[in-house]
């Protein structure tokens, strides 16, 4: 259930209109959160606030995430999905090397080991 927020104490819902007169604010009792909503649009959910209470987060979550900053948000969005492809490539590699080195240091002794019972079932 959605429960319209037309007050609060430190004004959002005032301020929020005053960016756009469209701008409204609900309670979502389901989802335990509230909502920043918008006449305008067909479907009038804009997003969702991660906060518990209302205040100047709401409103730069807001001005944030509107329509007119979309290619800097899906920039941001590039950038950073470019570099946690990165960070997990350079992860792969870092094993690969360290496991590369390990093999190489065991293939490289000069001791002669008796590989003869490798694959034999040891008990304890």
């Amino acid at each position: 259930m959605l429960i319209k927020i037309l007050e609060d104490t430190h004004d959002i819902t005032r301020r929020l209109r005053e960016i756009d007169k469209d701008y409204f604010i609900v309670y979502n009792t389901d989802r335990k959160c509230y909502e920043v909503h918008n006449y305008s649009q067909k479907n009038t959910f804009c997003l969702s606030i991660p906060y518990g209470s209302l205040d100047a987060r709401t409103i730069s979550l807001t001005l944030k995430t509107r329509r007119e900053f979309l290619d800097k948000i899906l920039a941001e969005i590039d950038k950073n999905n470019e570099k946690l492809e990165k960070d997990a490539k350079k992860e792969i590699l870092d094993k690969t090397n360290w496991k590369l080195k390990e093999m190489f240091d065991f293939a490289s002794r000069n001791e002669a080991e008796n590989f003869d019972d490798a694959y034999i079932t040891k008990w304890a």
